[in-house]
């Protein structure tokens, strides 16, 4: 007679026995995360912009001029509607007045003369969400109108 079990079946030797399920995968971390970003970029592509198409945000690359308010909350958003590839060039250093107006920051990033704000904003990106390819470069881009320094 075979019990009124769930989850028990006849193993090898034609005994009841349980069922046994290998669940590491489905509770990766990473795993998880990504599956929580996808099913809501699937939510708001269902009710706010239903002709979205996901998989070409998802590929989409986006190079970010600026690393400070403005690219920081760009970058965030950009993240939050499922752009994977960021990446970000400034070539200032996280000072102490960066952390509170600018998301990506932390009083850590200003000490010791501040870490490259790209750089640091990337590093931050990947922690908030490491199914993101973000990096950070460090370079000098002229503003137009403005003289060109030695």
């Amino acid at each position: 007679s075979i019990p009124g079990v769930v989850g028990w079946e006849k193993n090898d030797k034609g005994q009841m026995g349980p069922k046994l399920a290998n669940m590491r995968s489905s509770m990766d971390p990473v795993k998880l995360a990504e599956g929580s970003v996808d099913l809501n970029l699937k939510l708001m592509k269902w009710r706010l912009v239903p002709e979205l198409n996901l998989e070409k945000v998802m590929k989409s690359k986006c190079l970010l001029l600026g690393s400070g308010t403005l690219g920081c909350g760009v970058a965030r958003g950009l993240l939050g509607w499922g752009v994977r590839h960021i990446t970000l060039v400034d070539n200032g250093k996280v000072s102490f007045s960066n952390p509170v107006r600018q998301s990506l920051f932390m009083f850590e990033d200003c000490l010791n003369g501040g870490k490259p704000k790209a750089v640091a904003a990337a590093e931050r990106l990947k922690q908030i969400f490491p199914g993101v390819t973000a990096e950070g470069h460090e370079l000098s881009i002229p503003m137009p109108g403005h003289p060109l320094s030695p």
